[in-house]
């Protein structure tokens, strides 16, 4: 993010917009392209990462100068279960609280997006 150079295994994947095949059913596209996950970031210009990965799973990353977008689209019949949810239908399962009971409330070491953590404190009301 703040080199703006997507990265693959912690190397440079594609010093300007284009298209690398990292592995055998993965792809990597960077570029300009994107339908926004918030309508409001359309006033900046795009940089998108659009990342295609075996079984048909498709994530969308909005590069901004501050944050990111993501957009994960997969086909059914895959057990999903993290921060949103575990997507079976019933949202009584869902509450900030069952979700951090089933998977925890952080992200591992070797898993981070970015070079440092940011503290994130829950409310009672948000838990709720």
């Amino acid at each position: 993010l703040e080199s703006r150079v997507p990265l693959v295994d912690n190397q440079p994947a594609l010093q300007s917009f284009g298209t690398v095949h990292v592995a055998a059913g993965i792809t990597v596209t960077y570029n300009q392209a994107g339908n926004l996950v918030d309508a409001a970031a359309g006033v900046w210009s795009k940089h998108v990462v659009h990342m295609e990965l075996p079984s048909g799973v498709r994530v969308t990353v909005f590069r901004w100068n501050n944050y990111i977008d993501l957009r994960i689209t997969m086909p059914g019949g895959h057990h999903i279960d993290g921060a949103c949810g575990n997507f079976n239908g019933n949202p009584a399962d869902d509450t900030t609280q069952a979700i951090q009971q089933r998977v925890g409330a952080r992200v591992g070491p070797g898993d981070l997006l970015f070079r440092s953590r940011t503290t994130v404190q829950i409310s009672a009301t948000e838990q709720a």
